[in-house]
């Protein structure tokens, strides 16, 4: 401890001094530490993008963090749509952007990209992000035409012709018979009458030849 009746009348702004110089060093060691924890890395952007959901495979990776990396602690992982996983390529790691060489070739589906970086305050940080590629869209339903659909074609029945006058005198019909065949039918029906005029006849000549035969015998 300092004793106060050993200090002469200049030695107390030299101890003020140094006091407000130790509380200046405090206090700004008290607002730097937030800071210094806050300045670690973050990922700021990928492309594509986390969820994206692409028309076909892409040809590299692009991550971007908040502070710059250190090359040989740059790592990223795939994790394939059945489950097997294996390392990527990093081609360039240049400050805080790191691209990744991403295999030709790869099967489509979804894919799980998991990376660990350390940046230049020695800071590791790990994360990952999802992407899909190649998927096909589901089968739109097809629609099977139907007697109700309004742009069916209605099938029409024949309508029959209407029948006229003069048809119907040009075409026989059953209460009229064939003028061909109307004199056959008289023409048989007078044979007969002939034909049993004919017989009776016959049977008077012998009956008058009977009756005078029996006259002269007697």
């Amino acid at each position: 401890m300092v004793d106060s009746a050993s200090l002469t009348p200049t030695a107390y702004p030299r101890l003020v001094k140094r006091c407000a110089a130790v509380l200046v060093l405090a206090l700004a060691a008290l607002i730097g530490a937030p800071s210094l924890a806050s300045a670690h890395s973050d990922l700021v952007s990928t492309v594509p993008e986390d969820g994206a959901v692409l028309p076909e495979a892409p040809t590299e990776l692009v991550f971007t963090f908040t502070e710059p990396l250190m090359p040989d602690f740059v790592r990223f992982i795939a994790l394939a749509p059945d489950g097997t996983s294996g390392d990527l390529l990093v081609t360039a790691v240049e400050g805080p952007v790191a691209t990744v060489s991403w295999p030709q070739g790869a099967v489509p589906g979804t894919w799980d990209v998991q990376y660990r970086v350390v940046s230049q305050d020695g800071h590791p940080i790990d994360g990952g992000i999802v992407f899909t590629y190649g998927a096909d869209p589901a089968p739109s339903p097809t629609v099977e035409p139907t007697s109700s659909d309004p742009t069916a074609v209605p099938t029409l029945e024949p309508t029959p012709e209407p029948i006229s006058e003069s048809s119907v005198a040009a075409s026989p019909s059953a209460s009229n018979p064939d003028p061909a065949t109307a004199p056959a039918a008289s023409t048989s029906t007078n044979g007969g009458w002939i034909i049993a005029g004919i017989a009776v006849g016959v049977l008077a000549i012998i009956a008058i030849v009977g009756v005078v035969l029996r006259s002269r015998s007697s």
